[in-house]
């Protein structure tokens, strides 16, 4: 079994731009070699512990172009959107769109996670957006359900959530159309940007 390297053990060369940050870049218009590595993203992270490279890693791996080992972690994956990494970077680096950069390479190149879970509740969770125009919590809990073929395994917890008013059992149709529309317009970019 090969050791990957750590990419804290690299230094960038001054003016050093990667092909692989150009293309995050291209793709969501966020400049990875803004980031100085001060580290505030991955200590407010709160998913860190279940990484295997921190989002500040992740960030200078990507300035590296070490794109084979950034797309076979699992940090992308795990990431939540919840944007502490973006609230607290004094660069404004956007790594939060940073990683959902990685995640669209992924899927394009057929990158699999490392917990196929996550990949099913990733897709899931556009199918609701794209569909309803919003996130609704209950349809993506049974889209994964039947994905994954867990059927029940959260239903107890499911049930108390509906109870508590936590969970909506009927969707809400929010902009449904306009998210289509964008959804094509996205597709369509990135089949521009893939022929390039």
């Amino acid at each position: 079994m090969t050791q990957t390297a750590d990419p804290r053990e690299f230094n960038l060369i001054p003016g050093h731009i990667s092909e692989f940050a150009s293309s995050i870049k291209a793709l969501h218009g966020v400049d990875a070699n803004m980031c100085f590595q001060c580290r505030k993203c991955s200590s407010g992270c709160p998913l860190t512990e279940f990484m295997d490279m921190t989002p500040v890693q992740v960030i200078h791996a990507v300035r590296l172009g070490l794109k084979d080992e950034v797309l076979n972690t699992n940090t992308y994956w795990l990431c939540v959107a919840c944007g502490t990494c973006t609230a607290r970077c004094p660069q404004e680096t956007g790594l939060l769109k940073v990683m959902d950069a990685l995640a669209n390479i992924a899927i394009r190149e057929g990158i699999q996670p490392k917990e196929p879970d996550i990949a099913a509740f990733y897709k899931s969770g556009l199918f609701i957006i794209k569909n309803f125009g919003m996130m609704y919590e209950t349809g993506v809990a049974g889209l994964l359900s039947l994905k994954t073929g867990n059927l029940g395994r959260d239903a107890a917890l499911g049930i108390r959530m509906l109870k508590k008013g936590k969970l909506e059992v009927f969707p809400h149709f929010q902009n449904s159309r306009e998210m289509k529309r964008l959804f094509k317009k996205v597709a369509k970019k990135e089949r521009e940007l893939a022929q390039s």
